[in-house]
């Protein structure tokens, strides 16, 4: 039996990076054995050759230049692992397609900014670009969507995309620790970076939805496109409210489909109890996808760590030539237009939180501001522990809409009396 020879490039040597040389290192014999392959790693990069490394890079030929392992004549495959969404990633990825190389690549941020631009380079030239570790870890999303799902008419996608907000929420809500403790604790299980912006802020999750919206519908969203809202004003206070009102609170994104509008959004929910997703806990990441032919369908796994993505970048390495027909970029000759939701013209149900004075009268002007609005209001709390000395009022809305709800924060928030912005998290009855 003839054992096909892979030779492949690997540049950006982190803990995804190292995972996948050490993941490689252990699995020759057993990718021979499957695959009748045998991956030769002609060449390796990162920014700093003296950084102790989990494997001996003596056994490799380091190159102090990245963009000179493209230019290996027998290389199949160069693995961009750098990050960033421009930049030399964006050399690279450019560099590998011109040359006839494929790419595989764990950059959500240059694919949501470049993927159509690199899609079409990818199809000129003849090579494909595989992503699967780009969106949610270890779950295939990607590949079904490419592959599996192709005689679907997919309206909706939503889930948690990010392990370390998840995370973070689940050891705040189990353990009752505050924000800062559970970020350091994801950090010291390496499931945050030393630098959490792009997580915490949302904005990670954004670009994987912009990915897996592009994806499906054979659209051109950017990130700007998309609402953004991160989970660093979730307190304890809210986690524990949400619990006593049979709810729990996620950061999802959701990209829906309606008469040729789609709403991409990310932003911290509370999604009931008894929702599937409700169960996803610490780092685990988890899909819900709506087809016209197969209904709901729900995939859940390991959304960060090294090993996880380790795995899906492997996977891509050993499938790196399969036939791909659901593509980032559209390939009719002319392009479906979509327009993008508003979210103030969405409807639905709200949780608001506001710390105000303990005085007589307080109520009844913040319930004046929603009986003038026809706001209705479902249920209210006053709690008994002060915090900083304020009372903490909590509302959950009936449905309404959301352009009709900030405008009437917007003038509760000037009564002198209410000493915080009101903390707006939106409510999800159909996860």
């Amino acid at each position: 039996m003839i054992i096909k020879q892979l030779n492949i490039g690997i540049i950006g040597l982190g803990t995804v990076g190292t995972g996948v040389i050490e993941t490689l290192e252990q699995k020759t014999k057993i990718l021979k054995k499957k695959y009748n392959l045998n991956i030769n790693i002609l060449g390796i990069s990162a920014k700093n050759k003296n950084k102790k490394r989990g494997f001996n890079i003596k056994k490799y030929n380091w190159y102090d230049n990245p963009l000179d392992i493209i230019e290996i004549p027998n290389i199949n495959i160069i693995v961009e692992l750098i990050g960033g969404s421009s930049g030399l990633a964006l050399k690279i990825a450019k560099k590998t397609l011109t040359k006839k190389k494929h790419l595989i690549t764990a950059n959500k941020a240059l694919l949501a900014v470049y993927g159509k631009q690199l899609s079409k380079t990818a199809k000129k030239n003849d090579v494909n670009i595989c992503y699967e570790a780009a969106v949610a870890g270890a779950i295939p999303i990607i590949n079904i969507l490419e592959n599996r799902m192709l005689s679907e008419n997919i309206t909706n996608i939503c889930g948690i995309l990010n392990g370390t907000c998840n995370y973070i929420l689940s050891k705040m809500d189990e353990e009752n620790l505050n924000f800062e403790t559970a970020l350091k604790n994801a950090q010291n299980e390496g499931f945050a970076e030393s630098n959490p912006f792009d997580d915490i802020s949302g904005n990670d999750s954004a670009y994987k939805l912009v990915i897996l919206t592009n994806l499906i519908f054979s659209s051109n969203f950017k990130i700007k496109d998309v609402y953004i809202e991160g989970i660093t004003r979730v307190s304890n206070i809210d986690l524990e409210m949400a619990n006593k009102l049979g709810y729990k609170i996620l950061l999802l994104g959701i990209s829906n489909i309606k008469n040729k509008v789609i709403q991409l959004r990310v932003h911290p929910c509370l999604v009931s109890q008894s929702s599937l997703l409700a169960k996803v806990k610490n780092e685990l990441n988890a899909v819900i996808t709506d087809g016209d032919m197969s209904g709901k369908n729900f995939f859940i796994g390991k959304g960060a760590g090294k090993k996880p993505t380790a795995a899906s970048i492997i996977s891509d390495i050993i499938s790196f030539d399969n036939s791909k027909k659901r593509k980032l970029s559209n390939t009719m000759e002319k392009e479906a237009t979509f327009k993008k939701a508003n979210m103030l013209e969405r409807k639905g149900k709200f949780y608001l939180r506001m710390a105000v004075l303990d005085k007589p009268g307080v109520l009844a002007d913040i319930t004046s501001y929603f009986k003038k609005k026809k706001i209705s209001i479902s249920s209210m709390f006053q709690l008994e522990n002060k915090i900083s000395g304020y009372v903490q009022l909590i509302f959950v809305t009936h449905n309404i809409l959301e352009k009709q709800l900030i405008l009437t924060i917007k003038k509760i928030e000037k009564i002198d009396k209410v000493k915080t912005k009101v903390n707006l998290i939106r409510i999800e009855n159909n996860l």
